[in-house]
């Protein structure tokens, strides 16, 4: 069937096509609505799946793990710094022969962040033991996930495998993709029946245990043997693919190489562009061929040789470098496939520009027209800008003295400066005014990734007008932790804040929060809690209320909110406190108070978000102010196990005032409605009776 769709869209139906039983992923930019698709199919009854919502990356990939090691056919996706937090499961995946299938829509990884592809997430990977499909276009993705379940399903192979799309330039693009028909697809792909993983207690199994120095090399072999087999069982499929739906693949595709002493080697989505240039170059009568690796793990060593076996020139384009080696990732395999041949293998590394008609004659050209072999990086200039936010510019300033660099427009603003990148009626941005105007100079900032990140601080570019330093979801509790020992290992006195979103809190950085306030540092910690993922399109969190509507709990969350004061509070001596930046007197007071402390402090601040919460932007301190007046958001400190409630609504407003102003609640009933009421007093009193005497 013939859909407009876009590159999430496309993994979101060959996903639904292979009626995968088992599907958990974290919520990550560009990925995410790939799972949002999934979601909502499950959601209309189009597929029968558990879709588990996990706290990180390295959980959904567990989550697979263990489905698949049970028997179901399971499926995730990410990209990014997800991919690599999930680096330890995945070499578990490949290690259990568990078949699983990751979509990856590739993104640029590490520091600096980027959200375009190079393939350096992928490519990081190439030893993992798992088989990876380049994917040029949405046709391809559709295909490649049903044809990949099928190869890594085989009795042959059972590796797990990446289908493996560009950030952006494929996963927010549509096209026209034909969707093979169901019945096709299950003639092609038989229900999933396991013979050497399945959980049944009256049949005893062993999976994943620790193994002697005897037993590993052994168990190694098989998984190299595999890959190297997979090779004929993707021709096999590839040939019965083509006979059911008439589109043929391979390990490779050659294009215009017939009489061509000048070739191309490429993947991904500049192959369309340069498949172009082929046609065009040609009709001019100058003969350049084209090579596309579809299939980069097994890497297809025999098939390239061929296809370049009469080639004099080569020209490798690359996105990935493997800093350490001159060349980029697959022209380190082509040279390896050719090391026999003198042909002359030029090498191009484009990262993750894209790439217009015009940049491939520049290209092109220069390539036939020089003589001698180079590796040439394309369009890596660097921005001057960077030089008066980081690094030697800033020493100079700190060590002889010269003459402040920086822009200083309001000398009011001594920790963050104007004219943010955030949404419309953002009160997230304004709660983060709030407290840190109780701070100096003396303070270092660190960002958890979140919405207040990428409204502050976008490189070379930033607002911070002190010590900034950003890290992931997953770490940035153990990197300020680091700050803070360094510090005082300077003799260096100043406060260190850790700005961070629920997610970040509640979810998946709390490992190393939890351990940051289990060894005492003295950090500040303020939580900007918008009850959902919100940089990444509103998705559960931990800390979403109990029956609140986002992407991924379309009929409402069933499950109650995570507690994260108490969670706090069991770490021992620690100021908390509960804020809201609708009383900001209260705030800052707060603020101050875990500034002159000498401990560890935690400030939880309630932050409508217009987008997420689904309410006109101009309402956001209303909304704030209902949630405290409705005691749906209550306002206290706790300390040395007592609570002290900061604010009693004179007059009680029912929790449906609150409620109804929000979309996010528009599905609930009254039964419901009355039940969370229920639920808000019994907490109010909870908290009220905590330490009292």
């Amino acid at each position: 069937m013939q859909l407009f769709l876009s590159g999430n869209q496309a993994i979101a139906h060959g996903v639904k096509q292979c009626r995968v039983e088992v599907i958990s992923a974290y919520p990550i930019t560009p990925a995410t609505p790939a799972s949002e698709t999934i979601y909502e199919m499950v959601g209309r009854g189009e597929f029968d799946a558990e879709m588990v919502n996990a706290e990180s990356e390295i959980g959904a990939m567990g989550i697979c793990v263990g489905a698949a090691a049970t028997g179901c056919r399971t499926f995730s996706c990410t990209c990014s710094q997800g991919l690599a937090l999930m680096r330890e499961m995945l070499w578990s995946a490949s290690g259990m022969a568990l078949p699983i299938v990751l979509a990856i829509d590739s993104r640029e990884f590490g520091s600096p962040q980027a959200l375009l592809s190079d393939h350096s997430d992928n490519l990081s990977e190439r030893d993992s033991s798992f088989l990876q499909f380049i994917c040029e276009d949405g046709q391809e993705i559709v295909d490649s996930i049903i044809m990949a379940y099928r190869i890594c399903e085989d009795e042959r192979v059972l590796l797990p495998s990446f289908v493996v799309s560009e950030g952006h330039r494929l996963s927010h693009s549509f096209e026209t993709v034909d969707v093979p028909e169901q019945d096709i697809v299950d003639r092609f792909l038989p229900k999933y029946q396991p013979k050497h993983v399945f959980i049944d207690p009256r049949h005893p199994t062993n999976l994943g245990s620790p193994v002697g120095a005897l037993h590993y090399p052994g168990l190694k072999r098989q998984q190299y043997d595999a890959m190297q087999e997979a090779k004929n069982v993707i021709k096999e499929v590839c040939e019965e693919f083509a006979q059911l739906v008439g589109r043929q693949y391979g390990l490779i595709e050659i294009y215009g190489t017939d009489n061509a002493e000048f070739i191309i080697v490429a993947m991904g989505s500049v192959v369309g562009a340069l498949r172009d240039k082929v046609d065009e170059y040609h009709d001019k009568g100058i003969k350049i061929g084209l090579v596309k690796l579809r299939v980069f793990r097994p890497f297809p060593d025999d098939e390239v040789r061929d296809a370049l076996s009469a080639a004099k020139k080569i020209l490798v384009i690359d996105r990935a470098c493997s800093p350490g080696n001159k060349d980029g990732v697959s022209c380190i395999e082509i040279k390896a496939a050719l090391q026999e041949s003198p042909v002359a293998i030029s090498n191009v590394i484009i990262s993750s520009n894209d790439i217009d008609s015009d940049d491939l004659d520049h290209i092109l050209s220069t390539w036939l027209n020089k003589e001698d072999t180079y590796v040439q990086w394309y369009k890596s200039g660097f921005d001057q800008r960077a030089v008066t936010a980081v690094g030697y510019d800033k020493y100079l300033e700190s060590v002889h003295g010269e003459e402040e660099r920086g822009t200083q427009i309001y000398e009011e603003e001594k920790v963050l400066g104007r004219g943010n990148a955030s949404c419309a009626g953002c009160l997230s941005l304004l709660a983060i005014r709030q407290a840190i105007e109780v701070f100096d100079g003396d303070t270092v900032i660190v960002n958890n990734s979140g919405c207040m990140e990428g409204a502050s601080s976008y490189w070379p570019v930033t607002a911070w007008k002190v010590p900034h330093a950003f890290f992931t979801y997953s770490h940035a509790g153990a990197a300020a932790s680091g700050i803070e020992i360094a510090l005082k290992k300077k003799r260096k006195d100043a406060n260190v804040v850790l700005i961070a979103g629920d997610g970040a809190i509640f979810d998946i950085g709390l490992q190393t929060f939890s351990a940051a306030l289990e060894r005492g540092h003295r950090i500040i910690y303020i939580c900007y809690d918008n009850e959902a993922y919100m940089m990444t399109g509103v998705q559960r969190s931990g800390s979403t209320p109990r029956l609140t509507r986002t992407k991924t709990t379309l009929s409402g969350k069933t499950t109650r909110v995570k507690d994260i004061v108490q969670i706090v509070a069991a770490h021992g001596d620690i100021y908390i406190a509960t804020a809201s930046p609708a009383f900001p007197n209260d705030l800052k007071r707060k603020l101050k108070k875990a500034k002159g402390s000498d401990k560890p402090s935690f400030i939880h601040l309630n932050c409508p978000c217009p987008p997420g919460w689904e309410y006109d932007p101009a309402l956001g301190i209303e909304i704030a102010r209902l949630g405290v007046e409705t005691r749906m958001v209550v306002l206290y400190e706790y300390e040395d196990g007592k609570v002290t409630i900061n604010h009693i609504p004179k007059k009680k407003k029912p929790v449906e005032e609150y409620l109804t102003k929000q979309g996010r609640f528009s599905h609930l009933t009254e039964a419901e409605i009355i039940d969370i009421q229920r639920q808000v007093d019994a907490n109010f009193h909870r908290l009220s009776n905590i330490g009292a005497k």
